[in-house]
């Protein structure tokens, strides 16, 4: 097995590195020979730890900036969604009140009469259930100030009279409409008075007039007004309108009106409060 020969190196060789070093430490001590280098390792150091803390302070700058940036955004999308909503509110109180203006003067000869004596309530929710199919016909108006409302106070809609205030829940007004069966309306025509109970259906009421159908006079499509009858309906205003004549099983005429108030368009009601006297 071969083995590596052990290499010699001549002690003068460490002589020599030895005074080298030596001369070189007396030349710079005395002589600061090697001071320019030195100066420029530490201008080299230093300009190094500059660029490093210039080049940390400006990657902070650019995360603080960025930062910035997505908070204005932020605040410029929440500002925007702001003034949308202040528009969409706005926009909604000018259509309320432009609806309740023309409510007003669609009953702009009633005022008067009523000497300004009319509360405005928005539609809160109808029973469409019942309305749809069955006997009991009632819609509940807003009334957020908790206004006290008697029982019984005419109701308006949609250029007419269309029920009744019933009970108060808080903040909720009920009207019984007059297509409920258990409501009773005095109406009249040019030729004859009836009391007009709802039928149960939607915006239809029907009488019975004591006359004989040859006598009668009427026919389909003439109007159909309030009687006044029972103190409660202001006289002369327009209900309905005959949409059908016919004679029931027991021989009795009836007369089927059709009412003109419809609360399924209507988001706008006026309640009535003490009526002027008419004499």
């Amino acid at each position: 097995m071969a083995r590596t020969t052990p290499t010699y190196t001549p002690i003068r060789n460490y002589a020599i590195g030895f005074f080298l070093s030596a001369f070189l430490l007396f030349s710079d001590i005395n002589y600061e020979s090697f001071s320019g280098l030195r100066g420029t390792a530490k201008a080299a150091t230093l300009y190094v730890k500059l660029s490093s803390n210039r080049f940390l302070h400006n990657i902070g700058d650019i995360f603080s900036s960025f930062q910035e940036s997505n908070n204005l955004i932020q605040e410029n999308t929440n500002l925007k969604e702001e003034i949308n909503r202040i528009k969409t509110q706005n926009s909604l109180k000018n259509i309320e009140t432009l609806q309740r203006s023309k409510m007003l003067d669609s009953f702009k000869d009633l005022v008067d009469k009523f000497d300004n004596n009319i509360d405005i309530h928005k539609i809160a929710s109808i029973d469409l259930k019942n309305y749809l199919c069955c006997s009991s016909h009632k819609i509940f108006l807003q009334n957020p100030q908790k206004i006290q409302i008697k029982e019984n106070l005419p109701v308006l809609a949609g250029g007419s009279f269309i029920g009744q205030t019933s009970k108060q829940y808080l903040n909720l007004i009920e009207v019984i409409l007059f297509s409920d069966s258990n409501h009773v309306l005095p109406v009249k025509s040019d030729v004859f008075y009836c009391n007009a109970r709802g039928m149960g259906k939607p915006l239809l009421i029907s009488c019975s007039p004591k006359i004989n159908i040859k006598d009668l006079g009427s026919k389909i499509g003439d109007s159909i007004y309030t009687s006044g009858l029972g103190g409660i309906f202001i006289k002369d205003t327009k209900i309905g309108f005959i949409s059908d004549i016919s004679m029931d099983s027991a021989g009795e005429l009836e007369v089927i009106i059709t009412l003109l108030g419809n609360p399924l368009k209507e988001n706008f009601y006026g309640i009535i409060g003490n009526l002027v006297d008419e004499t």
